[in-house]
């Protein structure tokens, strides 16, 4: 009983949120329903001027009569093109003002979530919501709308006025309509459940390409090209075959409502037929009727077309809906033991760690990622942070910059707790160079300046040239202005790295975080990095993240992680001395650069 009750809930939640989107435009759609009624009206007036006309014939016409009744019916079909041409302009236009809305505030509310959304989601499924059921959604809130409101008025008006005509004729003619009614009714269920595995089908591809296009050095790398063909074939194959399904649905709703709406002129023949030999109503009011009949079949037929685009529109709504009620587990009203944080302005640029354990939502029987963790990192210190894969290195990063909350303990940066911290005040300190590079499909200068307002040229030469990439930027075709591929494809690892730390410093950042943002450097150039970074890293507070003892041993203290806790701490002859952790690192190190000399 559970299941269908939160099927039905999600429907009404889905309406709501459709409804919520025309309310902005009530204006609007007023003067389109205004349009769309008096089209109706103007083309529902038509059958009644024929049949004064026809019974006028028979009584007797003039030629100027006769030209008048023709005058008519012209200017009411001329008259009424121009109302239903601003009917369609401006309720269609409408839905695609709200195409846009609603695709503005979904790629918002993705904006604001965190890294642990990410997670649970792929890139390619998120990508189908924003542009595979948004359309659907249009299509709901557009054409199945005007249709809509079409259908109620074309057919009530029709109705009406078939029973004014004639109740006999209009019981025969409205009889079919119970059978027409059941059949509607079991469908648009059937099509809502169908389309859904559409949607969700069409998703898997769009993930697959998605996956596999970013990934295609390495498909290549490992020959797998042929599989990935034959993957993408079967997901094909079963939106394929999800789409057949629904197509039959759609292909048995349609002729059946042409079926009945057929039975109906049948049933209308016989027995309008027979009313016109007794005499008791007028040819005249049988064309009439029959007129009305007509007007009333495009209604009938739409109702199914409009059950079907609003089914599919509201499962892309609920489809829609489920990452919108998605909540980010960061936000400025950070909680601190269960009251409401109040915001807080650092003083400086200190970073403390205290008594912090950290564990992944899910992480399961795997326990904590950091352990009890607590050190300080002073104002304007330099602190490099090294351990073996795993150890947690990263995940001290993610805490300070709050892309997580801790489990337990606190972090803070300039004496206060990064969760009372306004995230944009908090961020606007850190400038990051990650471990895994990005850098966007734009010019270099794009790039660098990703995170600032402006970035003078200047500026930019001095951060380039500290990240030791301005020499290699001029030797390209359009300097800075140079386009760089997807995820900087035609960029070499080093390279990227190094545009990425110049983007950090172009920032001006209070606090400078290097996540091993120089393993894609030769030695020589690391040095020369290293060396140019000593001056920005004496005018603020810097963590050197690193696998490399050429990395760590500058700084001003070392911190050594295992297994999420800490191992060691001090200078780098300290360490050394200590014959700890460090001392193994740096002597199999050591080894290695002499295996390689050799």
């Amino acid at each position: 009983m559970n299941a269908p009750a939160s099927s039905k809930e999600k429907r009404r939640t889905a309406l709501r949120t459709v409804f919520r989107y025309l309310v902005r435009y009530r204006g609007r759609l007023t003067l389109g329903a205004a349009s769309l009624v008096a089209a109706d009206l103007l083309v529902l007036a038509s059958p009644w001027i024929l049949k004064t006309a026809i019974d006028a014939m028979a009584r007797g016409i003039t030629k100027r009569e006769l030209v008048t009744y023709a005058g008519l019916l012209i200017a009411i079909a001329a008259l009424g093109g121009v109302f239903r041409f601003l009917m369609r302009r401006i309720m269609i236009g409408v839905s695609r003002r709200i195409e846009v809305d609603m695709r503005a505030d979904f790629f918002r509310h993705l904006q604001s979530l965190s890294p642990a959304f990410y997670h649970r989601h792929r890139t390619g499924e998120l990508m189908a919501l924003a542009t595979n059921d948004l359309n659907a959604v249009r299509t709901l809130v557009g054409p199945a709308v005007m249709y809509s409101m079409n259908t109620l008025v074309i057919g009530s008006l029709s109705i009406t006025l078939m029973a004014i005509l004639s109740w006999k004729l209009t019981i025969a003619g409205l009889l079919p309509m119970i059978v027409l009614t059941v059949a509607v009714y079991f469908s648009i269920r059937i099509i809502h459940r169908l389309f859904e595995a559409v949607q969700s089908k069409f998703a898997a591809i769009n993930a697959r390409a998605q996956e596999n296009l970013s990934g295609i050095r390495v498909v290549k790398a490992y020959a797998r090209e042929p599989y990935e063909i034959e993957q993408f074939a079967a997901a094909s194959n079963e939106y394929v075959d999800a789409n057949l399904k629904l197509f039959r649905v759609q292909s048995m709703l349609h002729p059946l409502l042409g079926t009945v709406a057929g039975f109906g002129v049948l049933a209308i023949l016989f027995v309008g037929g027979r009313l016109v030999i007794a005499g008791e109503i007028t040819l005249g009011t049988f064309v009439a009727f029959n007129g009305y009949l007509t007007m009333l079949m495009w209604p009938v037929i739409a109702l199914g077309w409009v059950m079907n685009m609003t089914e599919q529109g509201l499962a892309s709504m609920q489809r829609i809906n489920e990452v919108l009620s998605e909540e980010s587990e960061i936000t400025d009203s950070g909680v601190i033991a269960g009251e409401t944080a109040e915001p807080a302005a650092p003083r400086d640029a200190s970073i403390r760690f205290e008594k912090v354990s950290f564990s992944y939502a899910g992480n399961g029987d795997r326990g904590d990622i950091l352990k009890d963790v607590s050190f300080e990192i002073k104002d304007g210190e330099t602190v490099a942070i090294v351990g073996p894969t795993g150890a947690g290195k990263t995940t001290l990063i993610s805490l300070i910059l709050r892309l997580y909350d801790v489990t337990r303990g606190r972090v803070l940066v300039g004496g206060c707790d990064v969760r009372e911290i306004p995230l944009q005040e908090l961020r606007d300190r850190v400038g990051l160079v990650p471990q895994d590079i990005f850098l966007f499909s734009e010019s270099i200068r794009d790039n660098i300046a990703f995170g600032v307002k402006e970035l003078p040229d200047p500026v930019l030469e001095e951060v380039t040239r500290t990240a030791s990439i301005h020499e290699e930027v001029n030797e390209f075709p359009n300097r800075y202005e140079s386009m760089i591929g997807e995820r900087g494809i035609n960029l070499s690892g080093g390279q990227k790295q190094r545009v990425a730390i110049a983007r950090a410093l172009a920032k001006r950042p209070r606090i400078l975080i290097l996540d091993d943002a120089l393993s894609s450097v030769d030695a020589t150039t690391e040095e020369k990095i290293l060396g140019s970074l000593e001056s920005e890293f004496e005018n603020r507070t810097a963590i050197l993240i690193s696998h490399r003892i050429s990395t760590a041993r500058e700084a001003d203290r070392i911190i050594v992680l295992k297994d999420g806790a800490i191992a060691e701490q001090g200078t780098h002859e300290e360490l050394i001395a200590h014959g700890g952790l460090y001392a193994e690192m740096h002597h199999k190190q050591m080894l290695m650069v002499a295996l390689e000399r050799e």
